[in-house]
């Protein structure tokens, strides 16, 4: 029966969303992921490291209550948000939250394209206007918003 339940569980973490993975398995010692990558985390020629500077997180990560696939999602996730400031959370969270939360809530992913669940339109076709943000924040926040998207969507 354990295994039963055991194999049920790894099924259902495929394809998951992976803000609520980190909170339910890695919040409770490290905190949110994006204030965890940006304060502990150290990426060097595109490989994310931790305390441990001669191992990849990687290795870590596979022996640390993740498995399988879950790991290179996971390790993406941590490379690209300790690549980020913290603009959402500076620019926007004010009104829409977390990036996770708002993605989770108000966006779609559509055959790569992130579109407003509510308007149905492409927010490439909304955020230039909004918030007087410049051709790089444009750039760089529909960039944001394509990952989140896809991190919190189930597959």
């Amino acid at each position: 029966m354990l295994l039963v339940c055991a194999l049920g569980a790894a099924a259902a973490v495929s394809g998951a969303d992976l803000h609520r993975l980190w909170d339910d398995r890695c919040q409770q010692c490290h905190g949110h992921a994006g204030e965890f990558a940006r304060h502990f985390l150290t990426v060097v020629d595109g490989t994310v490291y931790g305390r441990r500077p001669e191992r990849d997180l990687r290795q870590f990560l596979d022996n640390h209550y993740l498995a399988g696939g879950e790991v290179e999602r996971v390790y993406a996730m941590l490379l690209a948000q300790a690549r980020t400031g913290g603009e959402f959370q500076t620019k926007c969270s004010g009104c829409h939250g977390s990036a996770a939360q708002f993605a989770r809530n108000s966006l779609e992913l559509r055959e790569g394209v992130v579109y407003g669940r509510k308007s149905g339109r492409p927010v490439a076709e909304f955020l230039p206007r909004h918030m007087s943000l410049s051709t790089d924040e444009t750039a760089f926040f529909l960039q944001l918003l394509e990952r989140v998207t896809g991190e919190v969507q189930n597959d």
